[in-house]
């Protein structure tokens, strides 16, 4: 995940540390183990080359290599990423654990990748910050770089099933506390002309149906809950784009540290309780199997 900064003219990404959280790691660890199981079971070759779009600092496709089978060749990588920070810190991450390493700076909607050539296409936490334009065209650039057989993973814990129905008073209760100090500040909610895409949930079935659209067979749609405490809280909240989200109107800077300080009063009175009576509230990640040509 990043964070949007206006510096010497250009965008660049300064990547949060949610995803390097005990629960990030804990449910995407969970979501590809079941995937790479799958692909075990139901393919008849290893995974010897693969695109890891959205990249970040290269978290998932680091979970991705460490929980191939024993024995399986190492493959090679091709990393995809708006920012050449985020690149180079992945390449850092990966380089020791891959037989080849390439890179392309860009977004994946744009981006020409080499034609039937890959195994899987990995697309971890990513797809829900695209339009659904942008979503279609970036499935259509990314379908014909798989090779026959090939899959195509991705995962989202931004979707209209992402919110069980018994967490709702908790993003309420947050987005009112948040309100309140922006207003005790003296903040004013300015005009926009729209909300962003990180403020959209769109349902599962969204997803799968565009997957058919686009000539992919969905081999797997299915959703993983995960604990998420105080500390995870507060870096999602801190992150700009998803603060927009949920204080549409609000400068984005202002709207994180609201959010992030609305965390610790919202859980503590609409949370759930583990057995260690620490408050967290559940959030459910859409994983979806996609396959090419079978």
């Amino acid at each position: 995940m990043s964070e949007i900064n206006e510096a010497a003219g250009q965008q660049e990404y300064v990547y949060e540390p949610f995803a390097e959280t005990p629960e990030y790691l804990q449910v995407n660890r969970e979501i590809i183990r079941g995937w790479i199981d799958t692909i075990v079971r139901e393919s008849d070759r290893q995974v010897r080359m693969l695109v890891d779009v959205a990249c970040g600092v290269g978290t998932m496709v680091q979970l991705f290599l460490e929980n191939l089978p024993t024995g399986w060749m190492k493959p090679e990588v091709m990393l995809v990423d708006m920012s050449a920070t985020a690149i180079t810190q992945a390449s850092e991450r990966v380089r020791p654990h891959v037989a080849g390493l390439d890179s392309i700076c860009g977004k994946i909607q744009e981006v020409e990748l080499p034609k039937d050539r890959y195994d899987v296409v990995l697309w971890g936490n990513g797809i829900h910050y695209l339009s659904e334009e942008e979503q279609l065209a970036a499935l259509n650039r990314l379908r014909p770089t798989l090779r026959d057989g090939g899959w195509l993973l991705f995962n989202s814990a931004f979707t209209a099933e992402s919110r069980p129905d018994d967490t709702i008073p908790f993003y309420r209760a947050q987005i009112a506390r948040a309100v309140r100090y922006l207003q005790s500040i003296g903040v004013k909610r300015e005009r926009v002309e729209a909300p962003p895409n990180s403020s959209r949930f769109l349902p599962a079935e969204h997803y799968a149906e565009l997957l058919k659209q686009v000539g992919f067979t969905v081999q797997e749609v299915r959703s993983v809950a995960a604990r998420l405490y105080q500390t995870a809280w507060e870096h999602i909240s801190g992150f700009a784009q998803y603060a927009a989200g949920a204080l549409h109107g609000y400068r984005e800077d202002l709207a994180s540290t609201a959010m992030r300080l609305a965390v610790a009063p919202a859980i503590e009175q609409y949370g759930e309780r583990d057995p260690e009576n620490r408050p967290y509230v559940t959030r459910n990640w859409l994983a979806t199997m996609a396959r090419v040509g079978r």
